[in-house]
């Protein structure tokens, strides 16, 4: 569901391996750690022979040279060989770490929720609650793995985006206050000062007319180059009638959110490495974790540098690379939209799957006049009239409907492969549009291939693919690109 091209999915390949393999690939786990990218921070660990420490492989300490480097597995791995974690990075808080797994699930789902704003309309005996444990257990959770409070981490989380919105906005104190995730002008003001030992009028960078504050405009930044035309080519190929469109060099789209109905537009800044975003919201807290959802999206934290510096090594991709600088992965809105976009694509092309999700929006009530994407409760009351695809797949639908529940962002990929009718193209598109990852190549995909034979003939892509970790959803979207005219 790239192009025009019809996708297909199987049940027999394995497509999906990470840099954390059962076997670490150390060009793979180098190219990881100098691009700093923080998607593969936990994905493996560096111990550095002459120091006797051991990082993640997004420590911002001085990289050390390559012959000084062994990469482990776990953090217990170079632990058990007598290096000390670092004191800078703390790797044994990393994600995926044993910080992180067993009980720490829960460390890991809250993270998740505060990031997400859980603390910032909510208190910690709520996320406690959604997480299903005591409140004073998931305080000793933190402070045993992550060395801090829920509460502490929230605060910083509210504080930096506050100060990006009195530099960026003139939006008045009190909605920058409430945007940010305060409760009070008081609180904020308070934690302003304490933190940066400023007030929040002397962070804020320019005065203008602040309006009423129902739209907010920022500049989303990025490291150049940024391939904008190839980026808004995928979101104009996959708008859903009613709910997304593309014009005038701007993506626009409808949202729907517990406090009501949203709508943001995406623009390119050209005079600057920077996205214009303007959002409409119907409760400005929900600010910060939009944003972030929307950096997702547009792919605005890679680092094309690093990732033209691997894939530029391949003269099949070296051409590619120069005729679209700055490549990247752009995304859905959430794993599950990326979820029902792929088990809808599935043997079907681009444009027929576009006019099925046009129907799921039209079909369900959005309670105002814009459509939206349905959310897993509104796909499963729809009747079987409302399905035109073949019952296997409704069916499927209805699971993953099931499996996500309310969680929208929340998707498991073993649950997800799980399901009957869900293949390695299915889960792999997920991985890449739905969940950010920087290392999803969906081999069955018939764009990907068509788009191989025309570059290489009939080298096989499988074992080639190998040069490109750990970017290969990058590498994927070259040869999607190429097919464009």
């Amino acid at each position: 569901m790239n192009g025009s091209h019809a996708t297909h999915d199987t049940n027999t390949d394995t497509e999906i391996d990470t840099v954390a393999g059962p076997a670490l690939d150390p060009r793979v786990c180098r190219r990881a750690r100098l691009s700093r990218d923080p998607r593969f921070d936990g994905a493996f660990f560096l111990a550095v022979r002459t120091t006797g420490i051991y990082c993640r492989p997004v420590c911002p300490a001085r990289a050390p040279a390559e012959q000084n480097v062994t990469y482990y597995a776990s953090a217990e791995l170079a632990a058990r060989d007598g290096y000390r974690p670092c004191l800078r990075c703390r790797p044994e808080s990393a994600p995926g770490s044993p910080a992180w797994m067993g009980t720490s699930t829960s460390v890991r789902r809250a993270l998740a929720l505060i990031r997400a704003g859980a603390l910032n309309d909510g208190s910690v005996a709520q996320l406690a609650a959604r997480l299903g444990v005591g409140e004073r257990y998931l305080r000793k959770l933190f402070q045993r793995e992550l060395g801090v409070s829920p509460a502490a981490l929230a605060l910083n989380q509210r504080l930096l985006f506050a100060k990006k919105l009195l530099a960026e906005t003139s939006l008045p104190m009190t909605q920058v206050a409430f945007a940010a995730g305060f409760s009070s002008v008081r609180r904020f003001n308070s934690a302003v000062r304490s933190h940066f030992r400023l007030t929040p009028q002397d962070l804020r960078r320019h005065t203008g007319s602040a309006g009423d504050g129902s739209r907010i405009s920022l500049q989303l930044n990025y490291r150049p180059p940024y391939d904008w035309d190839g980026v808004l080519a995928f979101f104009a190929r996959h708008a859903i009638d009613g709910v997304e469109a593309v014009d005038d060099g701007t993506y626009r789209r409808h949202f729907a959110t517990t406090q009501g109905p949203g709508e943001l537009s995406v623009a390119s800044l050209r005079d600057r490495d920077a996205l214009a975003l303007q959002l409409s919201l119907p409760d400005q807290r929900l600010l910060m974790p939009l944003v972030a959802r929307i950096r997702r999206m547009f792919d605005l934290d890679a680092n094309p540098a690093a990732i033209a510096a691997v894939l530029g090594e391949d003269p099949s991709l070296r051409s590619l690379l120069r005729r679209n600088p700055g490549i990247r992965a752009p995304g859905h809105w959430s794993p599950w939209e990326a979820a029902v976009r792929a088990v809808v694509g599935q043997q079907v092309s681009t444009r027929a799957a576009r006019g099925i999700l046009g129907r799921f929006a039209t079909a369900v009530p959005a309670g105002a006049a814009a459509r939206v994407f349905p959310p897993p409760a509104a796909l499963l009351a729809l009747g079987d009239s409302d399905f035109p695809m073949p019952a296997s797949r409704r069916d499927t639908l209805r699971a993953l409907a099931r499996l996500c529940g309310e969680r929208e962002d929340e998707l498991d990929l073993e649950a997800l492969a799980a399901l009957r009718g869900v293949g390695p193209w299915t889960v792999a598109m997920v991985d890449m549009r739905g969940c950010g990852r920087p290392d999803s190549l969906p081999l069955t995909d018939l764009g990907i291939a068509r788009a191989w034979r025309a570059l290489a003939g009939d080298t096989p892509l499988r074992e080639h693919a190998r040069h490109w970790r750990p970017w290969r959803s990058y590498a994927a979207n070259l040869l999607w690109r190429s097919l464009s005219p």
